[in-house]
């Protein structure tokens, strides 16, 4: 279910990126007519205490205090009307890809990196095959990748 769910939302991000860049298509005109815009992603997690000190104290992001969510779920501020939602959920198989992530962008890349690696996370490629691995996008993005305590992949980049 999982497996089905990242790989919905990797196409329906595929999809919007797409169709944002070709807007003779009928699909790019109903997407630009109404404002698509991707507002949020889930992800389910093996322990929620430890999740959540991962993304409110190390990412830093902001608990949006949704009392009326069952218990170990949270929605995450990642600012601009985007949020992380997360939660632990049982019987729910926990199988990130080397490939599937979400990226956060940052106007302090490296003063962002050091905060990583005084809480011990370190940085690498997708994949984790390089390791204190930086590299640039074709657009001249910088971007790097990190593991959440599930092995979720986030990029770090500046494109602030």
């Amino acid at each position: 279910m999982l497996k089905s769910n990242l790989l919905s939302l990797f196409l329906l991000i595929s999809f919007l990126a797409l169709n944002a860049q070709n807007t003779k298509s009928d699909s790019g005109a109903i997407a630009n007519k109404y404002n698509l815009t991707l507002q949020h992603t889930t992800l389910v997690v093996s322990d929620f205490i430890i999740s959540k000190k991962f993304y409110t104290e190390i990412l830093g992001l902001k608990d949006l205090n949704a009392t009326w969510l069952p218990k170990n779920q949270m929605f995450l501020s990642l600012g601009n009307n985007l949020e992380l939602h997360m939660g632990e959920v049982p019987g729910i198989e926990i199988k990130p890809s080397k490939f599937n992530h979400f990226a956060i962008s940052t106007n302090d890349l490296e003063g962002y990196l050091q905060h990583l690696k005084a809480n011990n996370i370190m940085y690498s490629s997708l994949g984790g095959s390089k390791k204190d691995f930086i590299q640039k996008r074709p657009d001249g993005v910088r971007q790097t990748f990190i593991q959440d305590p599930d092995g979720y992949w986030v990029e770090i980049n500046d494109a602030n």
